[in-house]
Parts: structure tokens; C-alpha cells; sequence
């Protein structure tokens, strides 16, 4: 079974990396696939990062492990829906299981067809702190797996504000991508995000 683990990744993080790779081994995957969302169609009310800087840093994150690949398959022209990725992947014959945190299965309702998703995929959630499954909609924890992750109160929007505010991101985030960060000037106050 192919891991798969979408999002944003502006940045990616420690909190993303470990997600997946406690999936990878609580569920005994073959490999988890982090897929940069193109065009993310639940944050259009905040600029993000070129979709090729997020890419190369989420490479970067990923490079030192070898469960983890990074891989291109959105699509170039419109909204990435979870469903219609899901689905072309089971149509390539991968049997699939979608990784997410607790933070993004409170969204759920909010998705295009997530039965759709939960019928094409096993899906599993990592508990985060201050996302327990008791303070969800239990239609929605009923359709995943959770599991427990070493508990990381790491945010891609908390990661972005501080770099923007020149404060610690040390520790946080992999040093090639705060490296990246810097060299690339993104999250600088007034340029993009």
C-alpha cells in the first residue's frame, strides 16, 4: 500500500515529515508520496508560494528519507481536488491510504466528496494537540483511522510569520529548507506571503 500525503507545504516541516513517516511504519507502507498542492482550492484568500518553490523545499525536507518521495501530479490548469488525485491513482492501479492530521479532518465537511475519498482509500489521521477526535464531528472521525504522533505544535502559518518577523525557525523546519527560506527571500514582510 502508497502512502499519500497532500498539502500546501508552505513551508514544509517537521510536523508534516513526522506525520508521514509514523503513517509509513504504523501502517506498513511501501512508500508515502508528498504531493504539493498546485492550486490549493481552500486558501485562495491568502496568497501562497510559487508552486515551484514549494516543491523544491518540500524535496529538500524530504530528501533525507528514503520512505518519502515527492511527487508532481496535480493539475496545471485549476483547483486540486483530493477526490480527483485519489481517484487517478487508484485508476493506475495503486491501492492508497491518504495521511492526514486531526487539523485537517475537522475540515473535512468542507471537501469535494469525502465519501468519495474514504471509499477509494483507507484513510488515517494523526492526532494533534489540540485537535483530538472528541472535537470533531464523529460522521467524520468515523471514516478515518486515527493514530497517535509524537505530539508537534509546528504550523506552516506559524512557520511563515516568523520567518517574516526574523524569529527562531530553528528546529522546526529541515536547515536546507530554512536555507531555501532565506536564500529565496520568501516570507520576507511585504513580498507574497
Amino acid at each position: 500500500m502508497t502512502g499519500l500525503l497532500g498539502g500546501t507545504f508552505d513551508p514544509p516541516h517537521y510536523g508534516h515529515l513526522v506525520l508521514a513517516l509514523e503513517a509509513c511504519y504504523k501502517f506498513n507502507l511501501e512508500q508515502v508520496l508528498l504531493v504539493p498542492s498546485r492550486f490549493p482550492p481552500h486558501k485562495p484568500e491568502r496568497m501562497i508560494s510559487p508552486f515551484s518553490n514549494r516543491f523544491e523545499m518540500t524535496e529538500l525536507a524530504a530528501a533525507d528519507s528514503p520512505e518519502l518521495t515527492v511527487a508532481d501530479l496535480e493539475p496545471s490548469d485549476g483547483p486540486s481536488w483530493t477526490v480527483n488525485l485519489v481517484e487517478k491513482l487508484r485508476d493506475m492501479g495503486m491501492k492508497l491510504c491518504f495521511i492526514m492530521g486531526t487539523d485537517s479532518l475537522k475540515d473535512l465537511h468542507t471537501w469535494k466528496d469525502p465519501r468519495e475519498i474514504s471509499m477509494m482509500a483507507k484513510i488515517v489521521a494523526g492526532v494533534r494537540p489540540g485537535y483530538e477526535p472528541e472535537s470533531i464531528d464523529p460522521k467524520y472521525v468515523s471514516m478515518v483511522e486515527t493514530f497517535e504522533i509524537p505530539g508537534m505544535c509546528i504550523s506552516s502559518s506559524d512557520l511563515r510569520d516568523r520567518f517574516a518577523r526574523e524569529l527562531n525557525t530553528r528546529y522546526l523546519v529541515p536547515e536546507s529548507v530554512r536555507n531555501y527560506i532565506r536564500e529565496n527571500g520568501l516570507y520576507v514582510r511585504g513580498k507574497g506571503c
